[in-house]
């Protein structure tokens, strides 16, 4: 039995509004865009959303964002897809690899704090397969060290952990729209926060 890894989802509505694009004056961030940030905003329940180019964009503006550079530390689980680290290492840090949970497949939060030293910059969490990373423990140390954490929610869209959806649960969210996600633009991320200083950087 062929069982296919994604299976995209494409109806006419979808290939009209392509074509309602394609046929129009603006193929980049017009008002679609702005209404895809808005809507998608909305859904999560996030201040801010802007639209990338994918997710690794995502996580490396966010990364930027927070003045991650060159000699910098950032915290990433031991077990994800390669680009939650090339991000980190796009922006001259270094990656630091914690363990996963052999349950969960997310970061092992009693394994983090050890993990951290003077040049540790940022946390980035990553739900994997769509199961919330333990957010209320992983923040508690972040929040004891003052260090931001970035979630890589590229496969969890519409995950919940204590009543709020992922993409809020840190500082920064950052989803992707690669075909095999949850919905797709044929290549797309988004990058989402609460943080009024984030989001003006």
């Amino acid at each position: 039995m062929n069982i296919p890894f994604a299976r995209p989802m494409l109806s006419d509505a979808e290939r009209s509004a392509v074509n309602d694009v394609m046929n129009g004056t603006i193929l980049t961030h017009g008002p679609n865009c702005s209404n895809f940030e808005s809507n998608f905003a909305d859904y999560v329940g996030a201040e801010h959303a802007v639209t990338t180019s994918n997710c690794t964009t995502a996580l490396h503006l966010g990364l930027t964002s927070l003045g991650v550079g060159v000699s910098d530390e950032v915290i990433v689980p031991a077990m994800t897809h390669v680009a939650s680290a090339h991000a980190v290492e796009h922006c001259g840090a270094k990656p630091v690899f914690v363990d996963v949970d052999k349950v969960t497949g997310c970061i092992c939060p009693d394994l983090i704090e050890e993990k951290i030293t003077s040049r540790t910059k940022a946390i980035i969490v990553v739900h994997f397969v769509g199961l919330p990373c333990e957010m209320t423990q992983i923040n508690k140390v972040a929040r004891k060290h003052n260090i931001p954490v970035v979630e890589d929610a590229a496969t969890a869209l519409g995950s919940t952990y204590d009543g709020k959806k992922a993409g809020v649960l840190g500082d920064l969210g950052c989803f992707s729209f690669y075909p095999t996600k949850h919905i797709t633009s044929m290549e797309g991320g988004m990058l989402t926060t609460n943080s009024e200083q984030l989001a003006t950087l």
